[in-house]
């Protein structure tokens, strides 16, 4: 049987490795990746300068949104306090920062936002709270807007002895399962996904104790007037 870890201590261990500067598999203090800075290379004139970031952890998704000159809201059962640090050192970046502590799943997207960023958190939900949340988005949403998102499938957790883990509540999707799920999810949008393994091993046993297929999607919502959105998905122009 496996092991089954509370909510509550996945936060505690997230706490203190934000809070103490700890190590982990992810590198939570990993600048935004170069897939990702190429897409805000690419948004199209007209985009609503306003973004989303679901889990900001550490807040390289955060601070790489303001540095292209969005105003946002972060979002976080994560302690703020790293962010806010962050954002301390430069002012011309944190008025365009709100930060908001709350389970991502029960902050209600209520207004339309232009980029929404949510990487590697989506996975711990249930997939009716993951669903409900990016639907909500998907509602609010007016113009020409691009989802960016992150999610495990297929995870594979082990501890010291070899016991699977799962996390309480967590949506464990598999890739066939995600894709069905995006394409209810934004119907009538352009999606694009890529598939990669993902692994993480412990420092000195070298140990693999996490294994996955990640999911990166680029949903991109599309109007009238947006001429070469395309090149966002990697689609020819239809």
């Amino acid at each position: 049987m496996p092991v089954q870890h509370s909510k509550a201590s996945l936060l505690a261990f997230y706490t203190d490795a934000l809070r103490n500067g700890r190590s982990t598999g992810e590198n939570l203090r990993a600048p935004a990746s170069a897939r990702f800075l190429a897409l805000m290379a690419a948004l199209p004139v007209g985009l609503p300068r306003h973004a989303l970031d679901l889990g900001y952890g550490a807040g390289a998704y955060t601070l790489a949104l303001a540095e292209a000159g969005f105003t946002v809201v972060a979002v976080d059962q994560a302690p703020a306090e790293p962010l806010l640090q962050r954002l301390s050192w430069r002012e011309d970046l944190a008025e365009r920062v709100t930060v908001v502590e709350s389970l991502i799943e029960q902050y209600p997207v209520q207004e339309e936002f232009g980029v929404l960023v949510a990487k590697d958190v989506l996975h711990y939900l249930s997939r009716a709270d993951a669903e409900a949340l990016l639907g909500q988005a998907v509602q609010a949403s007016r113009s020409v807007n691009v989802h960016y998102l992150e999610i495990f499938t297929a995870i594979s957790r082990t501890d010291a002895h070899g016991a699977q883990i799962h996390i309480e509540g967590e949506a464990r999707y598999t890739p066939d399962s995600l894709t069905r799920a995006l394409k209810r999810i934004y119907e009538g949008w352009d999606v694009a996904i890529s598939w990669d393994s993902h692994t993480e091993q412990d420092a000195r046993s070298k140990r693999t104790y996490f294994e996955a297929t990640r999911a990166t999607v680029i949903a991109v919502r599309k109007c009238p007037a947006a001429a070469g959105i395309d090149a966002l998905t990697g689609r020819e122009a239809s």
